[in-house]
């Protein structure tokens, strides 16, 4: 009888103990898992975080590269670790292709979403020796060959692929997907002449573009940006498409309150430093902060619109 008496008074100890521990957080370093690998855009992204992280929450922030899997690897990963908050994941719009593939065993309701920091428009980019100087020249030119033109982008199903097909079932016309294993491969197959276009995020092209080997058609914006003003958006020039790449972090489902609360305030915080800022207009990217509410039902929109693609496509 003593023996379970103090197994009952344990657990008690311990239960009570938890939502203590909880308000304190974070009293140990954290790791941010990112999905792809060194120097991508989501782990650029992530390292930057993890910077302003470190000093909003006084805890060194360890980020922890698990490519493979297009971020099933990543996100299996994740969920075998505690939901207390200290492994959480940078992710970005390509989770909303996942929960469909045949090797990820996991569904929303398994993950936490914390916040969504960034959104990122993607563009049509095209070799310099190509005929399309414009938006309008090339959409003209797929109209009187459907079929003909290449396009390289990330991945078979992606917020690309996704972008893209709205954008061409919008302007009426069609082109042949080709897919690679990210927007960085696909830059370089479009610089190297061995697709026509590429659709990835204009932020990456800058050095091609001061090099003289590529220029952007077009953006999915809703409005210019900054960096490239000289640049039509889709819905300026008729095809109303908006659509931008996103990403954030997340973290295990079962998080206790006090630690996403604790996590998302500094994420919010972080946001509206002059570091974070700086860091945006380098990648040119824009501000895209969602609390987790905001963030889930923005992940299942996207769901969504990506099946409703992949069921188009026959993917």
């Amino acid at each position: 009888m003593f023996r379970i008496i103090m197994l009952v008074v344990s657990g008690l100890l311990a239960l009570f103990a938890f939502p203590v521990h909880a308000q304190q957080y974070p009293v140990r370093p954290i790791t941010l898992l990112c999905w792809s690998a060194p120097g991508s855009p989501v782990d650029l992204y992530a390292r930057a975080m993890a910077k302003l992280l470190a000093t909003e929450l006084g805890q060194s922030i360890v980020v922890e590269n698990r490519p493979g899997g297009s971020g099933v690897i990543m996100v299996n990963a994740l969920l075998k670790a505690p939901a207390d908050g200290y492994t959480i994941a940078a992710n970005t719009i390509t989770l909303a292709a996942l929960f469909s593939e045949p090797t990820a065993n996991f569904k929303p309701e398994d993950l936490q979403l914390i916040a969504r920091s960034q959104i990122d428009p993607y563009g049509l980019i095209a070799h310099t020796s190509t005929p399309f100087k414009t938006l309008n020249d090339f959409v003209a030119y797929a109209r009187r060959k459907p079929d003909f033109i290449n396009i390289g982008g990330p991945f078979t199903i992606s917020g690309h692929r996704v972008a893209w097909e709205i954008f061409a079932e919008t302007a009426k016309i069609k082109a042949t997907w080709v897919p690679y294993s990210g927007g960085g491969p696909a830059l370089t197959a479009v610089a190297g002449g061995h697709v026509d276009l590429a659709a990835t995020n204009p932020g990456n092209v800058k050095p091609m573009i001061a090099a003289g080997k590529v220029r952007i058609l077009g953006i999915s914006s809703d409005r210019r940006i900054e960096d490239f003003p000289d640049v039509p958006t889709y819905k300026e020039k008729g095809w109303d498409v908006v659509r931008y790449q996103w990403r954030g972090i997340m973290g295990r489902a079962g998080m206790p309150k006090p630690v996403l609360e604790r996590l998302t305030a500094a994420i919010q915080k972080a946001q509206q430093t002059s570091e974070w800022k700086a860091y945006l207009k380098q990648v040119t990217q824009l501000d895209g902060f969602q609390g987790p509410d905001a963030f889930r039902a923005q992940l299942l929109q996207d769901m969504q619109e990506m099946e409703a693609v992949k069921k188009k496509l026959g993917l």
